[in-house]
């Protein structure tokens, strides 16, 4: 579980060039030492900091191979993976951008011990729901 400090929380709103993605102030410190780029969950892309990677990882891996989704599920994040080393220089294939529907513009979003980024469009569907629509676990 993420500290309270490397959270990542919030939203921004950035142009997507032909160069690597720089992201904004309030995410440089839990990716300092880079990350990892993958396709993820809804429609979106995540950026992984180093040690929520290697958990998620360590999740991916005990997966039960027996099952077929679950091997696919795990194969799709790895194969999907991009390793970044600096916040400064995030590249975003083309092979992601499509998938995700990014054009010129995306949303950076703070997902707790991950970011995703969405295109404005599914951004802007996927917060229009309001928290007492979800239906959650009761652990949570």
């Amino acid at each position: 579980m993420a500290a309270a400090a490397a959270l990542l929380l919030g939203t921004a709103e950035l142009a997507l060039q032909d160069g690597p993605l720089r992201l904004p102030e309030t995410f440089l410190v839990p990716f300092a030492a880079g990350g990892v780029l993958t396709v993820w969950l809804d429609g979106c892309l995540a950026l992984w900091p180093r040690a929520a990677w290697e958990s998620l990882a360590d999740r991916l891996l005990a997966l039960p191979l027996s099952v077929s989704d679950a091997r696919a599920f795990a194969r799709l994040v790895f194969a999907s993976a991009v390793e970044f080393r600096s916040p400064a220089e995030v590249a975003i294939p083309a092979t992601h951008r499509r998938p995700a529907d990014l054009d010129d513009r995306l949303v950076l979003v703070g997902a707790g011990a991950h970011a995703e980024i969405w295109s404005p469009d599914r951004w802007l569907e996927v917060s229009r729901r309001s928290l007492d629509e979800l239906s959650l676990p009761i652990a949570v």
